[in-house]
């Protein structure tokens, strides 16, 4: 049996076995010395007794190494200094060597006892920094007062750990003002988008219809038949806008809201677009451009919502055969960027309005129209990026991207394919 296996603890030094133990070790040096006394001399085993008595205060405490030191001398004096076996001796030398042996053995004690108690100290203070250190960075890993309260109660309670504790929750505090903060800016964000996008997009038609309106009703009577016609025409083309505007809006404030729920399946890019390039034919048609669609061979699937993917790629298309010049080449190219796919949309107009592109650096879509607005929230509630951009030989060019994942294996797909509507 060793020392450091004892169930000593390390605050109470002078526990019963820490005594027990230091008797016997005292008892078995003086066993183990007197058969050989004669041959060793006094003065080693003196030596043997002061090196009992410093181990028992390095491993057992200064108390029970007091009660070595006593026994010790009393061993020594009774068996080993003459006349044997008596506590008395004439001898000046011997009562010299008895008194500075019981001080040397109470000094020893004393030092090796107190350099115990620090060896202790400094390992309960290498522990409680340790449990400090773990619970500050527990504590920085906590998003919410529960966690908070998990981790404390299994640390124990004193000052360092209550400052610990206040400076989490101060921390949580902090985070929660941010948060509302972002919310309120986001809600400031989305009520400043919603004013830009009513006041972009609404005005021309409300103009056209005020003025159609009044026309019919002023000149109803003067106007030739054919002419009421176009502007009745006129009137139910633009109210249609006014409606589809709306509908736009009333989708805007649900994607905003994170109110919208996708429906993820894998799906193919390319089948995406090329529905969304049906249905904008008769389009396309009117303005008799062409269309190009190259995408890699073996391009994985996606993880979206095929009907909303599709109407960003038929908004992003629409846009794009809107504002760039009849028999003109609109080209949609694929590729893998980093860790996610990007499609990207670009025609030979006239690029991008200057505050169009501000999209990009204020991620704001309160200047971008409702169209681009919506495909934005869309890309945003599917983890991807909206980028709007002026081509390298001019044009805009608007690139969504969609994050990657572990797919299933497709098979082999044309790379290029080439649409012409004349």
């Amino acid at each position: 049996m060793t020392f450091s296996r004892l169930s000593l603890q390390p605050g109470s030094p002078g526990g019963v076995k820490a005594y027990v133990l230091a008797c016997l070790a005292t008892l078995l040096v003086g066993a183990l010395t007197f058969p050989f006394h004669d041959d060793m001399g006094n003065a080693n085993v003196v030596m043997l007794f002061l090196l009992e008595v410093f181990l028992c205060a390095l491993w057992l405490g200064q108390k029970p190494s007091l009660l070595a030191a006593l026994l010790a001398v009393f061993l020594f004096d009774f068996f080993f200094v003459p006349p044997k076996y008596a506590l008395l001796t004439n001898s000046i030398k011997y009562i010299v060597m008895l008194v500075v042996m019981l001080l040397v053995a109470l000094l020893t004690g004393q030092m090796a006892g107190r350099l115990l108690a620090q060896n202790r100290e400094l390992q309960a203070s290498e522990e409680r920094t340790r449990a400090l250190y773990r619970m500050a960075r527990e504590l920085a890993g906590a998003s919410n007062s529960q966690q908070v309260e998990e981790i404390t109660v299994r640390y124990p309670a004193n000052a360092a750990t209550g400052s610990l504790l206040e400076i989490a929750c101060q921390r949580l505090h902090y985070a929660e003002l941010a948060q509302m903060s972002h919310v309120q800016s986001e809600a400031e964000r989305l009520r400043a988008s919603i004013l830009s996008s009513l006041s972009h997009d609404l005005r021309t038609p409300l103009t056209a219809l005020v003025g159609l309106t009044e026309t019919l009703n002023v000149q109803s009577g003067q106007l030739p038949p054919p002419v009421q016609r176009d502007m009745v025409e006129a009137v139910h083309e633009q109210s249609v806008r006014l409606a589809d505007m709306v509908t736009k809006l009333l989708d805007l404030a649900r994607l905003s809201a994170g109110k919208l729920t996708l429906n993820k399946e894998w799906q193919s890019l390319e089948e995406v677009t090329g529905s969304a390039l049906s249905l904008l034919k008769p389009l396309l048609l009117q303005h008799h451009q062409q269309v190009q669609v190259s995408i890699p061979p073996e391009f994985p699937l996606l993880a979206f919502d095929a009907v909303l993917i599709e109407r960003v790629i038929g908004n992003l298309l629409e846009n794009a055969a809107k504002h760039c010049p009849d028999h003109t080449l609109i080209r949609v190219s694929v590729r893998i960027v980093g860790d996610g796919a990007e499609l990207c949309v670009a025609d030979n107009g006239s690029g991008f309005p200057a505050h169009v592109l501000l999209m990009n650096t204020h991620q704001t879509t309160a200047v971008s129209g409702l169209g681009l607005a919506i495909c934005a929230e869309i890309i945003k509630a599917h983890q991807g990026k909206l980028h709007l951009e002026t081509g390298e030989n001019g044009g805009a060019r608007a690139c969504l991207t969609l994050p990657l994942g572990m797919p299933p294996l497709m098979e082999d797909e044309p790379e290029e394919e080439l649409l012409s509507y004349e």
